[in-house]
């Protein structure tokens, strides 16, 4: 009852789609599946039987046992969520050019098209048979996928016939510590995100022109870790004030950004609808009333430690998030 409770009076707007629950299930799945052929892999022969359980299977044992209530996890998840619903609708209404990080891989500065080669290469392993967004165990945390890691293995070691509670532990311990040796934190599609805008910040490259290109191709990953690096905040801090843009968030990111009044009217056009945001005019205004002072006084409370963010809504000196 108390569940029921709680459901009943949440606000709809906090409350998750069935097309979103759908995809976070599905990527949650695919990312425990993929941990636990990892780490059977890493076993020796015949210390587990044939797999007869499939990663819905593992999905329901860990959620069941608390295993999976983790706040970065679910955040990861919603946010991949996020990120493929707008896009698609991004890229159904604004007939994109396409290609830009594609134009990229031409670009006669080395740097700049290596790191777009990584990061297109990164974003096809994110994308299953199907072509659905999947999440890879290198764009997890560390602390996550230790967390996830010893889960897994925990629970395949369950399902191992003819042992004792206390036997047969260490090997499926030491496949999920091989995993997390063999991670490659390099690898994370955020990290490859971030080391090409940053290159292109520094080559002058990040402009209007680059930005435009990325919304109307719906790359609002891309949008957000670019408006982050021109603004002087992280990329997580720029996608959090994008992807919830009311309450002047995201017009906050856009001055921050330092873009022109008319880029900004254009980008809440095509997407304000998409983040929350209900009258273009309205934050118009805002965009237009924030001044240098006042930009100024976010970008450092944005450039602060998540945690001492987090620290000072728990003591209650400030909701963390500073919208306008």
């Amino acid at each position: 009852m108390p569940t029921v409770r709680k459901d009943f009076f949440l606000d709809p707007r906090d409350r998750l789609t069935e097309q979103e629950r759908a995809l976070m299930t599905a990527m949650l799945a695919e990312l425990l599946g993929t941990i636990a052929d990892e780490i059977r892999g890493s076993l020796p022969p015949g210390s587990i039987a044939a797999n007869d359980e499939d990663s819905q299977q593992l999905l329901r044992q860990m959620t069941t046992a608390g295993l999976l209530d983790e706040s970065d996890l679910i955040a990861l998840l919603l946010r991949r969520a996020d990120e493929e619903r707008i896009a698609n609708a991004i890229r159904a209404r604004s007939n994109p050019r396409g290609g830009f990080l594609q134009a990229l891989i031409a670009d006669d500065d080395e740097a700049i098209s290596a790191a777009s080669m990584a990061l297109i290469l990164a974003r096809g392993r994110r994308r299953n048979r199907l072509g659905q967004p999947r999440i890879e165990f290198e764009d997890l945390s560390p602390e996550l996928a230790r967390r996830l890691s010893y889960s897994v293995a925990a629970c395949l070691r369950q399902h191992v016939p003819g042992l004792s509670s206390k036997d047969g532990h260490l090997p499926f311990a030491d496949g999920a510590a091989a995993l997390l040796r063999a991670r490659d934190d390099a690898k994370a599609v955020d990290g490859l995100t971030e080391q090409l805008v940053k290159i292109l910040n520094r080559a002058g490259l990040l402009d209007e022109r680059i930005l435009e290109s990325a919304a109307e191709e719906g790359d609002v990953a891309f949008l957000a870790y670019a408006l982050g690096e021109r603004a002087g905040i992280s990329g997580s801090s720029a996608w959090d004030y994008l992807a919830d843009g009311d309450n002047g968030r995201l017009v906050l990111l856009l001055k921050l950004a330092g873009v022109s009044r008319e880029f900004a009217a254009r980008l809440l056009a095509l997407l304000g609808d998409l983040v929350g945001i209900g009258d273009l005019g309205t934050d118009i205004g805002r965009f237009d009333a924030l001044d240098e002072a006042q930009a100024r006084s976010v970008s450092e409370w944005l450039q602060l430690d998540n945690d001492y963010r987090a620290a000072l809504r728990t003591l209650g000196g400030a909701n963390g998030n500073r919208p306008l």
